[in-house]
């Protein structure tokens, strides 16, 4: 019996919020186990000198980790602390040795380490290096430095105010241990209750969407890697007081076990998330197996091959999803062993006409029933539109018909058989392709090397020859109007979805899965697909057509198959529905004008653009937006509409013309200059500058409220919870849990939180790049009531869309671009035909259509 609601919600946010807890069990219960083992191997083990030893050791690759532990975190690695510690340590030496200050020993320590960062810091995010080749350079350089500088010989050190964070105890706990403690203490703050700590984390999820909302993401990657070289620093510090001396080899080593103790403690190398308390206990785990394996004299070759094997393991096991995965993809393929010619009688071949029934398909997920009871047919020569909203279980579906998932209920049966595609790779057989929304295309290869890329001709050479041939065939039976030999990263979006579709004809698919095929086409690529899917249908593919855009529907589908929740709702031919039938059987309620217009009265002048450009598409775009109105920008791909918002947005410069905001001139690039003005922008791409997916929901949406209320850079969390409530309630985001991943959200409620992200600041004027594009109709009704609300409130909003119907539905003044230039401005009232007129630069012949059009009216 699946969960009620309530119950789902608050066993996630138990979830979400144990995660951590729960990882951070599982290392302390570890920790245990080693030291009851080596306890039991060798007797003395656990005596308290012995003890003291592996805090002490656990002390400097805890301190140094959790500075490793911020960089990770913000997407970055630094292999050259090993080295920092030495040189620190030879500095330090050698200043104490000048002055007979130990103070000034330990701020030399510091200060060396600081500048190693700094250098550091200054390859990877200004000069553009990678964090590895730069560490890589440092931590050559800085053996060397230290080697040099010391002579290849230890600096001995008497002073005990120098010697006592590595040497001295209070109450029989090494100050070493102490001092990480508190350090440990520090980092978890600046982490989780600082600015900073959030810019790091959102820098290490997604550093276009952290710059997009204004944060310093190559002062923050800088400042990671500069308090690792302090932290560097520090353990030199703590070495020079076990060893009584500075030496130039200390380190050696250290920054596989603080990268080992980081990663072991549940920090993940892609970045965006981590957690300093882990590593504290990865360190202490690190220790205790360390000097566990040094008590019973195993060999050092042996403590390195322990120590991989247990990094190896972490990354595993941070990876648990992707390894059941593979486990239950491997058992599947065991189970579905058989020759070739038994998968040839299992998989019908293709035939001059087939049918696919879906026969009460249900799909089970822990807690989570996916699918139930969906039915229907697909026969050759058809569309079928698979229409619902976000969520509704489109996505499982054809999961379920390419082989990625398997059905826990029901079947499919093809040509007369029930067949089970285990693999894409059987599906692939039964001739049934899926082209995603985003490309399974290799840019540097060639369209034909794309097309029979994983079923090249040959054996040891590629039969490039033949290649070419059959690839220029399907090429030219399509009328793609391709060239078999060009590059793909070279071709416009609308040319790869071509590319994409000549694949499935490629390999004699019959029923091809388009998934949001139109989403990033301007409409001349969208009218060149409708042609396509026109011959297709008429060689009799069939195409299960999944897009939120009710027009297409209407132009494309002979039917319409809809779900809602995971449930079968009707099989209808489009010729028996129409827009409001169809969406009232998507969402289960009246939503009423998906495109609703709201009469305000116009304010007062908020942006006046004047005959701007910039050094790439824009040549002349003049535009004025006012308080209380929604101003379109239309256009074909390319002729400069995202240009024009980027440049009012400050996130690209204007090399000529004027922007003003509220009165105020714009200095050309300056995007915190123009949120002080009061403009927000949510980009075209939600997943690339939007939102950052591992943070929460409210971490996203206060990600920009928090620059400006928090005070000396603290983070007050009951305010970050009662922000974030209050967007979430404004936003209506589902489900309404400030604890949930971004990540995890579907397409509607993302945008959502990135809408909410720049209302958090309280904007003048909101830049709405693409709001709805792969947004399903019922989140697309939601936004456009809350664009009609910040309307009525005396915002000013500058639109950009694709969709005509959209455009023309909310719009108060249409201003269309072509080519870089403005072309012109519409009225509320005016048609498809005079946008696409001006959009196509015929501005006369939109002049003349516009006067017929009134004669007849």
């Amino acid at each position: 019996m699946p969960p009620k609601p309530a119950d789902a919600a608050a066993a996630r946010r138990l979830s979400l919020a144990g995660a951590g807890f729960g990882n951070d069990l599982v290392l302390a219960g570890l920790i245990l186990l080693v030291l009851v083992g080596f306890g039991l191997a060798g007797p003395g083990f656990l005596s308290f000198a012995n003890l003291v030893s592996i805090g002490q050791q656990t002390a400097v690759i805890a301190i140094v980790g959790f500075a490793m532990t911020a960089v990770i975190i913000a997407r970055g690695i630094d292999i050259s602390v090993g080295s920092t510690l030495a040189i620190a340590g030879i500095v330090a030496g050698q200043a104490y040795a000048a002055t007979g200050s130990p103070l000034l020993g330990i701020l030399a320590a510091l200060a060396a380490g600081a500048a190693i960062g700094l250098v550091n810091g200054l390859l990877i995010s200004a000069v553009g290096i990678s964090p590895f080749i730069a560490t890589l350079a440092t931590l050559a350089a800085g053996k060397g430095a230290a080697l040099s500088l010391s002579g290849a010989s230890s600096i001995p050190v008497d002073s005990p105010a120098l010697l006592w964070a590595g040497s001295a105890d209070i109450l029989g706990v090494p100050a070493s241990l102490l001092l990480a403690a508190l350090l440990l203490a520090c980092w978890w703050g600046l982490l989780h209750r600082t600015v900073l700590g959030r810019w790091i984390f959102a820098v290490g999820g997604n550093a276009g969407a952290a710059r997009a909302s204004l944060i310093p993401v190559r002062t923050v990657q800088t400042l990671t890697y500069v308090l690792a070289g302090m932290s560097a620093g520090l353990g030199a510090v703590v070495i020079i007081g076990r060893l009584g001396s500075a030496q130039p080899l200390a380190g050696t080593g250290l920054e596989f076990a603080a990268i080992t103790a980081a990663i072991v403690g549940g920090t993940k190398l892609s970045g965006g998330e981590g957690s300093v308390t882990g590593t504290a206990l990865g360190a202490l785990l690190l220790g205790a197996i360390n000097t566990g394996l040094s008590f019973l004299q195993v060999p050092q070759q042996a403590i390195y091959i322990v120590t991989g094997g247990l990094v190896l393991f972490a990354v595993l096991l941070s990876q648990r999803d992707r390894l059941a995965a593979t486990v239950a993809k491997w058992r599947r393929r065991s189970r579905a062993a058989h020759t070739a010619e038994e998968a040839a009688q299992a998989v019908p071949r293709r035939l001059d006409r087939h049918e696919l029934r879906i026969v009460g398909l249900g799909k089970l997920f822990p807690g989570v029933k996916a699918l139930e009871g969906v039915a229907f047919d697909i026969r050759a020569g058809e569309v079928v539109a698979l229409a619902g909203e976000n969520g509704a279980g489109k996505s499982t579906l054809v999961k379920c018909l390419s082989g990625v998932h398997q059905p826990d209920e029901g079947g499919l049966i093809l040509d007369g058989r029930p067949v089970r595609l285990r693999t894409p790779a059987e599906a692939a057989a039964a001739g049934i392709a899926v082209i995603h929304q985003h490309f399974s295309l290799v840019p540097d290869l060639t369209v034909a090397e794309n097309l029979f890329l994983g079923r090249e001709p040959g054996i040891i050479a590629l039969r490039r020859a033949e290649m070419r041939r059959k690839a220029q065939e399907v090429i030219d039976q399509f009328g793609l109007g391709l060239r078999p030999d060009v590059r793909v990263g070279t071709l416009t979006v609308g040319q790869r979805q071509m590319v994409e579709i000549a694949k499935s004809m490629l390999s004699e698919a019959w029923l091809v899965i388009m998934d949001e095929p139109t989403s990033a086409l301007s409409t001349r690529e969208r009218d060149r697909l409708y042609e396509l899917i026109g011959r297709m249908k008429g060689i009799g593919c069939a195409i299960l057509y999944i897009s939120h855009k009710m027009e297409e529907i209407f132009t494309l589908a002979d039917r319409a198959v809809v779900l809602r929740d995971g449930r079968f709702v009707g099989d209808r031919a489009i010729r028996d529905l129409d827009e409001p039938a169809l969406i009232g059987m998507m969402v289960g309620r009246d939503i009423g004008n998906v495109f609703p217009h709201r009469p305000v009265p116009r304010g007062e002048l908020l942006v006046a653009v004047e005959d701007i450009a910039d050094s790439g598409l824009l040549r002349s775009a003049s535009l004025t937006v006012h308080a209380g109105e929604v101003v379109a920008l239309a256009g074909l791909m390319g002729s400069g509409r995202s240009e024009v918002m980027r440049c009012i947005a400050g996130l690209s410069a204007h090399r000529a013309g004027t922007i003003r905001i509220g009165g105020a001139d714009l200095p050309a690039g300056d995007s915190r200059r123009a949120n002080a003005l009061g403009v927000a922008y949510v980009p075209e791409d939600r997943h690339l500058e939007g939102f950052v997916g591992p943070m929460s929901v409210q971490d996203n949406v206060t990600l920009a409220w928090i620059r400006t209320r928090s005070a000396l850079g603290l983070v007050r969390p009951s305010a970050l919870a009662a922000e974030a409530g209050r967007l979430i309630r404004q936003l209506g985001v589902r489900p309404p849990d400030p604890r949930k991943r971004v990540g995890d959200l579907s397409g509607g409620n993302q945008q959502k939180v990135v809408i909410g992200k720049w209302l958090a600041t309280r904007p003048r004027v909101l830049l709405l790049d693409e709001p709805t594009r792969g947004v399903d109709v019922g989140a697309k009704s939601e936004l456009h009531a809350l664009i009609a609300e910040l309307k009525a409130q005396g915002a000013g909003i500058l639109m950009v869309s694709s969709e005509l119907p959209e455009v023309l539905g909310v719009a108060d003044r249409i201003v269309v671009m072509h080519e870089g230039r403005t072309a012109g401005e519409l009225p509320r009232g005016a048609t498809e035909t005079e946008v696409m007129a001006l959009a196509f630069g015929r501005s006369a012949e939109a002049q003349r259509l516009t006067r017929q059009e009134r004669v007849a009216g």
